[in-house]
């Protein structure tokens, strides 16, 4: 079965890509149909269950490519037979857990996950999602007493230690959860979403170049999570390095072409060398992919009025407007997106000349908020995390005016 971390930040296996047309009429280079893959794949399974209906592996293997294709109340059909011929398998129970993630039934996915570490304690990639899951619902202090109980039985338990650190960290206690990482690593060094938890850490603990160094190891070990890609790039923009920065936010973007987060901060990048116009197609394409998305259109509009560019209030949705009048835009969370609007901050800090070359503060800088959410997967999960319920509202339509360009003065 596929690792849950690469679901979450894209895979470039050109068989799982080719699922995720998602509509029978998507054709890929060859010309088949989504549908005719899904049958293809689906075919060697059918055939052995229609010999053998008690076969679990087979069952369990149609509701993997069920997954793949984005079919997910019939894969978690198929996974429940795999489960009734073996109730105690614990890769069945985890890959239930997450076909119930993608259909938003966290208590009941939270269930299958307890459920799996009953069984194989040790499972890091199911105490990352169970964390992720109870951060996501606000419940922290439930996530960090889970890691504790299971530490305090075993605390050889790498996975509870990177839990540990991921949810020290969302409660901003960085110091801690950059100890909870290091015991993980002592455990198990190829951990790449606990190298990318500590290159997080590290980059709020303002040792950048430690930070870059651990976001290095973590691509090493997983080159394809483009939500590692994007943090690496917002530690080069704190150091002043667009050039790295746009670069990087360009590797995500080529891992993952939807990533509206990689959007925004390639945006910031473009804008912090002056090419504004670059900047705004970026914004754009962010809010293409997430109509929704405060900080893009904070960023979009700011970036409009330096080009003389004036937005029709009928760009904007009313609930957004009245949110900008109070000054208090709502911002979605994510696996990785912080509280406040980075790009800003790191903008202005380059402005005022707050970090020279080396990274290091000259004066006080801005504080930057970390979110709720961790190694989603980060998916992964690309590490797999769990990204959490989809909030982007749908919205009939998501492309933008760009309004009219201001008349020059004479």
């Amino acid at each position: 079965m596929t690792n849950d971390p690469k679901r979450k930040t894209g895979n470039t296996d050109p068989g799982r890509n080719a699922g995720r047309t998602g509509k029978a009429g998507k054709t890929d280079q060859t010309g088949n149909t989504a549908s005719g893959r899904l049958k293809k794949a689906l075919a060697p399974y059918e055939k052995v269950l229609t010999k053998n209906p008690d076969d679990a592996a087979a069952w369990a293997g149609k509701a993997a490519v069920l997954l793949r294709f984005h079919v997910y109340k019939d894969s978690l059909k198929a996974f429940d037979k795999a489960l009734e011929i073996e109730p105690l398998n614990p890769g069945y129970l985890f890959e239930k857990g997450f076909v119930l993630l993608k259909l938003e039934r966290e208590e009941e996915a939270l269930q299958a996950f307890d459920w799996v570490l009953e069984i194989k304690p040790e499972s890091d990639k199911t105490w990352n999602l169970k964390t992720s899951v109870l951060c996501r619902l606000g419940q922290q202090e439930k996530a960090l007493a889970a890691c504790e109980k299971a530490l305090a039985s075993n605390p050889k338990i790498a996975g509870a230690w990177h839990a540990k650190g991921t949810v020290l960290s969302d409660l901003d206690s960085y110091e801690e959860a950059l100890k909870a990482y290091d015991e993980a690593l002592k455990l198990n060094q190829n951990l790449a979403r606990t190298w990318e938890g500590k290159a997080f850490v590290l980059y709020k603990l303002d040792r950048f170049m430690e930070a870059l160094n651990a976001y290095d190891t973590a691509l090493k070990l997983n080159p394809n999570n483009a939500k590692t890609w994007v943090g690496k790039g917002l530690v080069h923009l704190r150091l002043s390095r667009q050039k790295r920065a746009l670069d990087t936010f360009n590797k995500a973007i080529s891992i993952k072409p939807d990533f509206a987060e990689a959007w925004l901060y390639k945006g910031e990048a473009l804008a912090l060398v002056d090419k504004d116009e670059e900047a705004l197609r970026a914004y754009e394409r962010a809010l293409k992919i997430k109509p929704d998305y405060a900080e893009a259109w904070k960023a979009k509009i700011s970036v409009s009025s330096k080009l003389g560019i004036e937005m029709d209030e009928e760009d904007m949705e009313e609930e957004w407007k009245e949110e900008w009048k109070e000054e208090k835009p709502e911002i979605k969370r994510s696996t990785w997106t912080r509280k406040s609007d980075i790009g800003v901050e790191i903008k202005n800090a380059a402005k005022e000349g707050k970090y020279n070359k080396f990274g290091k503060k000259e004066d006080q800088g801005p504080e930057i908020k970390r979110n709720t959410w961790t190694r989603k997967a980060q998916e992964g999960e690309e590490t797999k995390k769990y990204m959490g319920k989809k909030t982007d509202k749908k919205r009939g339509g998501t492309e933008r005016k760009t309004g009219k360009r201001k008349e020059q003065k004479k």
